[in-house]
């Protein structure tokens, strides 16, 4: 009998671009620890470069040499003997203590960073997402959220996760996988900044709070008019009158999708999935072809417009497996289908398969 395949082996549909490489994320990393250390640069210059001109002007060294020679104080390494004039004695006082004051700092604050990226993570993750565009942000990386970002990871897509709690288990596997995950409440309009949501092409409210998911929801369509908003709620109905009250493109209650699934599989060990279209049960099950069957001796789309099923997979006795057989193919004895269609047509077929 055929079964679902694991998200995990889901084959990937597209390359994933250098912005969702590991290189990439080390790069943002470095560029998120240059920016936080760029005031240290700055004083630094100022100090070198205020140094150097009271060389070049009160004594009759070279540019570069006074440059040398002040940067050589800020290790406290006196460049010559002690000069006379009173700024330059000054400065050989001064710029020692000052230069080793934001140098050590500097040093141990960017060896703590080296050592526990964590504490600087939110830094580099905003500068990561803030590249994206086109992306998804997905908000809430519980059970559903969790399968859902592995589903868009195996399909090629990039996304942002946003999660309120931070220890949820399974941000260690999504930060391995060198994704952007910001920590935060997604309902403060700051966060949904930080993941960029402006630039997004949908945002997946997947938490446990329907409440939470709608505020979130009209958040997004605030700064982002055009955003696909795909929200989660645990009651159909209010879900219905959300999604046309409020313009949300998709509003799904998780029972919804999975009572379906649960009656047509107790109905029918035969039926692999099944979901509601416009108030229609459309079931997908597994067919054993046999002789004098209906579906037997036919073409694929001989099957199609007879019977108004489609064929998604063809195993043929010797193994061979064709998916999305051409309209062409011929069905034979002893195949084995993988069809979708009404859940009444298969009720009907039935007796003659």
């Amino acid at each position: 009998m055929m079964r679902p395949v694991p998200i995990d082996r889901i084959r990937l549909v597209r390359r994933r671009s250098l912005k969702d490489s590991r290189l990439w994320r080390e790069w943002c990393f470095i560029a998120s620890t240059l920016r936080h250390f760029s005031l240290r640069f700055a004083l630094i210059g100022v100090i070198v470069f205020g140094g150097a001109l009271l060389f070049w002007n009160l004594e009759s060294h070279s540019f570069s040499e006074s440059l040398f020679f002040t940067w050589a104080l800020v290790f406290g390494e006196p460049p010559e003997e002690f000069p006379e004039k009173l700024p330059l004695q000054i400065l050989f006082f001064a710029v020692p203590v000052l230069g080793l004051l934001v140098v050590l700092e500097a040093m141990v604050e960017f060896a703590l960073i080296l050592r526990d990226r964590r504490r600087h993570e939110q830094s580099w993750c905003r500068t990561m997402a803030a590249s994206f565009s086109n992306h998804i942000v997905l908000v809430g990386l519980g059970k559903l959220g969790f399968r859902t970002y592995k589903l868009l990871r195996r399909l090629g897509e990039s996304v942002v996760v946003l999660e309120r709690e931070s220890d949820t288990a399974f941000l260690e596997e999504v930060r391995a996988e060198g994704t952007p995950v910001l920590i935060g409440d997604a309902r403060r309009d700051i966060m949904l900044e930080h993941a960029n949501v402006a630039r997004a092409r949908s945002i997946i409210l997947a938490t446990n709070d329907d409440l939470a998911n709608l505020e979130i929801a009209l958040d997004a369509r605030r700064l982002a008019p055009n955003v696909r908003v795909v929200m989660r709620m645990f009651d159909q109905n209010m879900a219905d009158k959300i999604r046309d009250g409020f313009n949300i493109h998709i509003a799904m209650s998780q029972s919804a999708m999975s009572a379906p699934a649960f009656a047509t599989a107790a109905i029918d060990p035969s039926i692999v999935n099944s979901f509601v279209v416009e108030d229609q049960l459309i079931v997908m099950r597994v067919w054993n072809v046999r002789a004098g069957g209906p579906l037997c001796g036919k073409t694929v789309g001989q099957v199609m417009s007879d019977h108004g099923v489609g064929v998604v997979e063809q195993k043929s006795r010797g193994g061979v497996v064709r998916l999305f057989p051409s309209p062409e193919a011929r069905v034979e004895e002893g195949d084995e289908l993988l069809v979708q269609g009404l859940f009444d047509t298969f009720a009907r077929l039935k007796p003659f398969g």
